[in-house]
């Protein structure tokens, strides 16, 4: 029995050892991949329900305590009527969300993701909830967060992870990837505990300067534009069949007027309601969570505060939400010590579509949540369905190209135009294989790597069945896919939707016949 004990130890130790070598060998820097908002699930500690994403019983209980009021109201044109109802609605569907006047949870909730232990570290194994992050599980830790808490406390619970990876693996330092919101708690990482610890970041389609459709609501900028919400539309439907025949039906739609009524009435509505909305809505619970200030543009901060914060939070709350601000004051004094302490530096923007259509600029190019210009730290980026124009002249000269092939992004005014990567039509969410490659090029590289550095990667590339490439003028999938702009009548576009259907019949017929 003794031997068998030794053996079976013996074994244990060997495969430990095996184990290890996961992040020893060749040099692997352990890498933490910080996810965003609702990466993971939020949960009632109590019930088991899932409060965030809001269950089905939560929409509909919201929903069907507004909908009869709501739609009289808008039938009578009685707009100022339907703030009651959208206000009850808020608050019933993201209840079991809801802070106190302190930024803390009312409800006992909590995110799924726990603490990884250290035979999952060692071995591999990451509570990824089966999220296709891209990345191989073997080199990757990843971390996720209660995202409504304070940046202060979500770094300082990443600080705890830094740690433990390290003191598991052995390893002198971690490398970083900080996505969405997850920049916001790396540059606050930075701030809070320094660089003694990390070799390498990436800030990848980063919330960390903002974001317009949180920020413009927040300070008041709320509209809605017709080519905006097209472009929108256009961008969410993919390029299957049924995609086409919805993006036929929605020009159609266009043409007829039917849209602009539309966009008229929620116009009309928003100016009647809106201040009842922020008043009675979003000051009780969106305005209630710390961690959503961290993603308001420096430039609309004190607004928002001047429209969102009163008596319904405390002093507590308003120094937590102080203290992101004052951090991202600083990006990029923070991100520069990355550099300054023998880091490398890498920033990843995403484009190829327009922002949500609810603030005054829907019609930035983004990645279908950020604006570009946010996630590249400062890009001159051109507007939806545009280009900079024939005679754009690159507006910081310094010896190399920083405009893109298809004339909508000049990089040279970045704050890092050497370290900046941009991919056009990878969506926001959309983490991909060959993303991850990208990153690993920017770890694997000895020296700082720039966008002049490989033939593979340069600073403009494009996604392509889920491959990146170099975006060329022949690659190009054009501008979101949308034509607005064109002066088709609604006589060209009716027959183009008959056609699509009389295809999709033949089609039909084809399969069985």
């Amino acid at each position: 029995m003794k031997k068998l004990l030794a053996i079976l130890m013996s074994v244990i130790m060997l495969a430990s050892t095996f184990s290890f070598f996961v992040f020893a060998e060749d040099d692997v820097t352990p890498v933490i991949f910080v996810d965003g908002i609702g990466s993971t699930d939020t949960v009632n500690t109590e019930t088991g329900e899932t409060v965030f994403p809001p269950s089905a019983d939560a929409i509909i209980g919201g929903v069907s305590k507004a909908v009869i009021p709501l739609m009289g109201a808008l039938a009578k044109g009685e707009y100022e009527k339907a703030s009651e109802p959208l206000c009850d609605a808020l608050v019933t569907i993201f209840d079991g969300m809801a802070c106190d006047e302190n930024g803390n949870p009312v409800h006992p909730t909590t995110s799924v993701y726990e603490m990884p232990t250290a035979e999952e570290i060692l071995g591999g194994e990451i509570a990824i909830n089966n999220k296709n992050l891209g990345f191989d599980a073997e080199e990757v830790v990843y971390f996720s967060y209660d995202w409504r808490m304070d940046m202060q406390t979500v770094a300082s619970q990443l600080n705890d992870l830094v740690k433990l990876v390290k003191d598991t693996t052995g390893a002198d330092k971690v490398n970083l990837v900080g996505f969405s919101m997850g920049s916001c708690v790396v540059t606050t990482y930075l701030h809070d505990f320094g660089y003694e610890d990390v070799k390498d970041v990436v800030i990848l389609s980063g919330a960390f300067n903002g974001v317009s459709t949180c920020g413009e609501p927040f300070s008041g900028q709320i509209a809605f534009n017709e080519e905006g919400m097209l472009a929108f539309l256009k961008t969410m439907l993919g390029d299957g069949f049924s995609d086409k025949i919805v993006k036929a039906l929605i020009d159609i739609l266009q043409k007829a007027g039917v849209l602009g009524n539309v966009l008229d009435i929620a116009e009309e509505l928003n100016y009647a309601i809106l201040d009842d909305v922020f008043e009675k809505g979003l000051k009780t619970t969106f305005a209630r969570m710390p961690g959503i200030w961290s993603v308001i543009p420096y430039n609309m901060y004190d607004d928002a505060k001047a429209l969102l914060i009163g008596d319904n939070v405390s002093d507590e709350f308003v120094e937590k939400i102080d203290y992101y601000h004052n951090v991202q004051a600083k990006n990029k004094e923070i991100l520069d010590g990355v550099s300054e302490n023998g880091g490398h530096l890498a920033i990843i923007a995403k484009y190829g579509s327009t922002i949500p259509p609810v603030c005054v600029s829907q019609l930035n190019i983004g990645d279908m949540v950020i604006d570009t210009i946010y996630t590249s730290f400062g890009a001159t980026c051109a507007l939806a369905n545009e280009t900079l124009g024939d005679t754009y002249v690159q507006a910081v000269s310094c010896g190399h190209n920083h405009i893109s092939d298809d004339n909508m992004i000049d990089a040279s005014t970045a704050a890092y135009p050497e370290y900046t990567w941009f991919v056009k039509d990878l969506m926001h969410a959309d983490h991909t294989a060959a993303q991850w490659e990208l990153i690993r090029f920017i770890f694997a590289s000895e020296e700082q790597p720039t966008v002049a550095d490989s033939e593979e990667y340069p600073q403009f590339l494009i996604n392509i069945d889920d491959e990146i490439v170099p975006l060329t003028a022949e690659n190009d999938s054009g501008k979101y896919g949308s034509d607005e702009k064109s002066d088709n009548g609604i006589l060209a576009k009716i027959m183009n939707f008959i056609n699509m259907l009389i295809d999709a019949v033949n089609n039909f017929i084809a399969k069985f016949f």
